[in-house]
């Protein structure tokens, strides 16, 4: 083989090889559809309103902390001197960073001390979740990023 016929070959090699993983990379790229983050637009246009909530829910000093396993989404529920907030109506919402065209919105049942519990798709990775709790007309919410395992 000649130098000038190796040279050919390794440049249509190279060249194929790179063809091959375009393919590859388009395909897995469109697996799962496109990924846009549910009602971004009308978030953006009512920011100022999400800034007076989280600021409301700053001054009412409670904390909401979350874990999704096993198909069920556990979230405890403290008021600011770490108290346990029982009979409150909490609700989650949010989505799966994997699965964003397909929102969550469970309504949770009190298990008692605090912690609230629903059912939820069993999907491992991050979710983006706000925490809805209401009690006595105190209204609060908090955003958390989750890992489901």
């Amino acid at each position: 083989m000649t130098p000038r016929l190796r040279w050919v070959f390794a440049i249509v090699g190279l060249l194929a090889v790179n063809i091959v993983a375009m393919v590859v990379l388009a395909v897995a790229a469109n697996e799962g559809g496109a990924q846009v983050i549910p009602s971004y637009y009308d978030k953006a246009a009512h920011y100022d309103d999400e800034i007076d909530r989280a600021r409301q829910s700053r001054a009412l000093g409670w904390h909401a902390d979350a874990a999704v396993f096993g198909g069920a989404v556990e979230v405890v529920v403290l008021d600011a001197d770490g108290h346990a907030i029982d009979g409150a109506s909490v609700r989650i919402t949010g989505y799966q960073r994997a699965h964003a065209a397909e929102p969550l919105d469970v309504a949770l049942k009190g298990i008692g001390g605090g912690r609230y519990r629903g059912e939820l798709r069993a999907r491992r990775g991050w979710h983006d979740l706000t925490v809805f709790a209401e009690r006595a007309g105190a209204r609060y919410l908090q955003h958390l990023a989750i890992e489901a395992r």
